[in-house]
């Protein structure tokens, strides 16, 4: 990549970047086209492989740019010390939130990312993609759904809150304004979570009543 490209007005800089970012969103690594980005933000061809060199260089640009900026906004966004499992996939979404502002493909850049399988890309983005991975995974890997003592009904409660998200996104991510996406992801984790703290509540009273019986 040539350093020039941080020469240019940051407007033109984002410019760039959501213009790549919406045609490999859309599209992945092996069916973008650069023709695509140039309409998207007109500028030209010549432009584009002048500070980046290829359309791989320009992926691993952006790959990287999406990581470190995703990572800062999550860094801010999650309290380290949270250990409810809803609570803590609220914070995450909200930074997402917050970087659509910005770059509103950026979060359907790096999903589509995990689908990748082109060799030369995969080589790239290794590292980036093992940062982004494990922090990703550090966020949630002890978050704890008080009260549901049986793990498989806990991963359960997990898979229907990943399955929510992904249906919320798919349907409304681009026809909506990002706050009202994060506030239907808000809500139904929230239910999620009073659904979890109910069937606590119940296990608890029919727990009670055995021992009544029993005493």
């Amino acid at each position: 990549m040539n350093e020039k490209f941080f020469d240019l007005s940051r407007v033109k800089q984002d410019r760039m970047i959501n213009g790549a970012l919406e045609v490999f969103a859309k599209n992945g690594f092996k069916h973008a086209s650069t023709d695509d980005m140039v309409k998207a933000v007109d500028v030209s061809k010549g432009l584009w492989f002048h500070y980046f060199g290829s359309k791989l260089g320009l992926y691993t640009f952006v790959y990287g740019y999406s990581v470190k900026y995703m990572i800062l906004e999550l860094a801010s966004a999650v309290d380290e010390n949270e250990k409810n499992y809803f609570e803590i996939v609220k914070q995450i979404e909200y930074a997402k939130m917050r970087t659509s502002k910005s770059y509103p493909y950026m979060t359907m850049f790096l999903e589509k990312a995990f689908e990748e399988t082109d060799a030369d890309i995969l080589e790239q983005t290794a590292e980036d993609r093992r940062i982004y991975q494990e922090k990703m995974t550090g966020l949630i890997k002890n978050g704890e759904i008080p009260g549901i003592v049986d793990k498989a009904k806990r991963e359960k409660f997990k898979k229907i809150a990943h399955y929510t998200i992904e249906g919320i996104v798919k349907d409304k991510a681009l026809l909506a304004e990002p706050e009202a996406v994060y506030k239907e992801i808000k809500n139904y984790l929230e239910l999620l979570r009073d659904m979890a703290v109910a069937e606590n509540s119940a296990r608890k009273e029919g727990e009670l009543s055995v021992d009544t019986v029993a005493s």
